[in-house]
């Protein structure tokens, strides 16, 4: 008697989800949406630039209102040793005070403050848009990695199945007389050379999938072909405008320039008197002799000047000053960086066109020219070294068809990055 022997349930469970779920492909829009999901460089990014907009709200709490409520209670005893008749009492001190307070005139400390904290949010935000480019151009990077890479893998595995049926030919015909041993030689060599270009392949392959895991969560499974390239500026003037206006890096280096100036604005700041009002209300009880009583309520206006800070604020000031000018440095190092990446970008855009179309014609050429030595191989118009030359030439071809392909989608977007899109 036959026993039938059950699947185990976890292996049930999986096969039954692959036959109702199955499997769907991937795109490069998909990547990406998923790669902003998932990045926690992204996360961190957003959560600097709340930070950097709660610092707005704070600095503009500078000059809003304040209430302080403050108070004390104890316990003890009192001996007034009969002074105004009082006898010995056990008392429970007790204080409160309302305090509140509204600046008039802080020298420009609030609004230094505030426009300092706007310029950090600034900064902040293009730096989170700057962390989005990257991510960006690294999930693009990855997924034409991934491609290339499977597609240097099929293509070697080809190469190696090539050789093997070349040397096995090579060897009857040696066998039979009909060549010198200096073919089975030379078809053994180019066979170790494809099985070890087949397993470099193939560690590429490897970290490439991990590199495209690790930044959009996803298996490198079932990956889309490269799509055309996205829009891009009709012009290199164009590209130029667009970035001084909206990238990251640069607006970056606006912000911290902004914050410097107002940092300056606020250390000279120092130098001016303070005044606010103020309103207060306070009650005492059992304080100085048992049964005390005393409540009170003050208005008026409260000023602070200080005249002297051992050089404390002239430092301050100086140190602001320096921090203006490196700004302004950074910031106009940023402009010319900025413009000569564009100016890269853009033509490396149009090259990485030019260079697939290329590649794309060299791969048809080397594989036709290929077939055509194998047939001539075949009849004997040409030696065997001749084969071994051209299917070598024609993947070679097709290896860098495919890297062409990747690079022509990354220029892209690294020029989009570029121009804060």
């Amino acid at each position: 008697m036959i026993r039938k022997r059950a699947l185990p349930r976890p292996l049930l469970a999986c096969l039954l989800a692959s036959v109702a779920m199955p499997a769907q492909a991937t795109t490069l829009e998909e990547a990406i949406a998923a790669a902003m999901n998932h990045a926690p460089e992204i996360e961190a990014a957003r959560a600097d630039a709340d930070a950097a907009d709660a610092r707005i709200k704070e600095a503009r709490g500078q000059g809003l209102p304040s209430a302080t409520l403050s108070g004390t209670i104890g316990y003890g005893r009192l001996d007034p040793q009969g002074y105004f008749g009082l006898p010995a009492a056990n008392v429970t001190p007790r204080a409160a005070q309302l305090t509140i307070e509204q600046p008039l005139f802080m020298g420009g400390r609030v609004s230094a403050g505030i426009a300092q904290a706007k310029a950090g949010s600034e900064a902040a935000h293009a730096g989170e848009s700057m962390t989005r480019s990257q991510i960006v151009v690294a999930t693009v990077q990855a997924y034409g990695d991934v491609l290339t890479t499977h597609r240097m893998v099929v293509l070697y595995e080809q190469m190696v199945g090539q050789m093997e049926e070349i040397q096995r030919q090579a060897r009857l015909r040696f066998k039979a007389g009909e060549s010198p041993s200096t073919d089975v030689a030379q078809a053994a060599a180019r066979l170790a050379e494809a099985q070890a270009a087949l397993e470099a392949a193939r560690g590429v392959a490897v970290s490439a999938d991990a590199r495209f895991t690790n930044l959009t969560g996803l298996a490198p499974q079932d990956l889309q072909p490269l799509p055309a390239n996205p829009a891009m500026p009709g012009s290199l003037d164009e590209a130029l405008d667009i970035a001084r206006a909206n990238n990251p890096a640069l607006a970056q280096a606006e912000a911290a320039l902004e914050a410097a100036r107002a940092g300056a604005r606020g250390a000279r700041a120092e130098r001016l008197p303070t005044v606010g009002a103020f309103a207060e209300g306070s009650t005492i009880r059992d304080q100085f002799f048992p049964d005390y009583r005393a409540d009170g309520a003050t208005v008026g206006v409260r000023a602070r000047w200080q005249l002297f800070s051992g050089g404390r604020v002239s430092a301050k000031i100086t140190e602001t000053d320096s921090a203006v000018r490196a700004a302004d440095a950074r910031e106009r190092a940023a402009r010319s960086a900025v413009d000569e990446q564009t100016i890269s970008a853009f033509q490396g855009v149009r090259s990485a066109v030019l260079v697939e179309t290329a590649a794309g014609q060299q791969a048809l050429a080397a594989a036709q020219a290929r077939d055509s030595v194998r047939h001539e191989v075949r009849v004997g118009m040409k030696p065997q070294l001749d084969l071994l030359d051209a299917e070598r030439e024609a993947i070679a071809a097709a290896v860098s068809e495919a890297r062409a392909q990747g690079d022509r989608i990354v220029a892209a977007y690294r020029l989009l990055a570029l121009l804060g899109r």
